[in-house]
């Protein structure tokens, strides 16, 4: 997938001098960096199987479901991840996968300090729909890494959060775990490099920042209540053993974002 997250990661290769191949439904006129396909049929599966792949070639699935509905998530994680694994595993190809997944597989009931060494116990649809397909994947027989994203922001989405229908939404006592975009895109980016130079990349990993706390906190912040946020002790805490070999992140917290102008 190529959308914005995708596109982004994409640009950001181009700058290493990687050469990089965009593949989405929609078409992208004059542009031989994109192909026009819909993975959601089969046929486009045989096209991208007579494509002529080098042994460094790196395969990044970003999906996004039509609809948040368990249909529309079966259908883009579940078909999708299990067609992935067959052109991966396809006799005389080795080459690395990095698969996109949620932090939605950890149910809201697991709390504590959850790491990628934690066992995912999904407590609905989504998260075991992602949690099936984040399996197909880690039975490819290439090398592979499973990025389990926490929540995408940026300063303009954190403003949604000053509407008081949306607070109605949310618990206030619950942790949000999150990563800013630009720093999503920088970890994919090492991921991907890292892979492409058959360097020693972990099967697993998650994106979340420094910052995790509760809902509580965050709209008191927005509503100039406190200063600064505070990280939460308790609750359903994302966080990530690989910290250090990581890209250094340019919003360790939302505080990083908030305090601009």
């Amino acid at each position: 997938g190529c959308g914005r997250l995708g596109g982004n990661l994409k640009t950001e290769l181009e700058t290493e001098k990687l050469r990089v191949l965009g593949v989405r439904r929609s078409q992208v006129k004059k542009d031989a960096t994109f192909l026009s396909l819909d993975l959601d049929l089969p046929e486009s599966w045989n096209r991208l199987a007579s494509l002529p792949l080098s042994e460094n070639v790196v395969i990044v699935a970003l999906l996004t479901p039509d609809a948040r509905t368990e249909d529309a998530y079966r259908q883009r994680y579940l078909v999708t991840s299990e067609r992935l694994r067959h052109f991966a595993s396809a006799p005389g190809r080795g080459h690395r996968v990095v698969w996109v997944s949620s932090t939605a597989v950890f149910g809201q009931n697991q709390t504590g300090l959850l790491d990628e060494s934690v066992m995912p116990m999904p407590d609905n649809w989504r998260g075991t729909l992602v949690r099936e397909a984040e399996d197909n994947i880690f039975q490819i027989q290439a090398k592979t890494t499973v990025l389990r994203f926490a929540g995408l922001y940026t300063a303009k989405s954190l403003n949604r959060l000053r509407d008081p229908e949306m607070r109605k939404k949310l618990n206030p006592e619950s942790v949000s775990n999150r990563i800013h975009r630009d720093d999503a895109v920088s970890l994919l980016r090492r991921l991907v490099v890292d892979h492409h130079n058959h360097a020693n990349t972990p099967e697993l990993v998650h994106g979340v920042d420094e910052g995790s706390t509760k809902y509580r906190q965050i709209f008191d912040r927005l509503d100039g209540a406190r200063l600064q946020i505070d990280s939460a002790e308790v609750g359903r805490i994302i966080t990530t053993r690989y910290r250090a070999q990581m890209p250094l992140l340019r919003h360790p917290t939302l505080d990083s974002v908030l305090s601009r102008p």
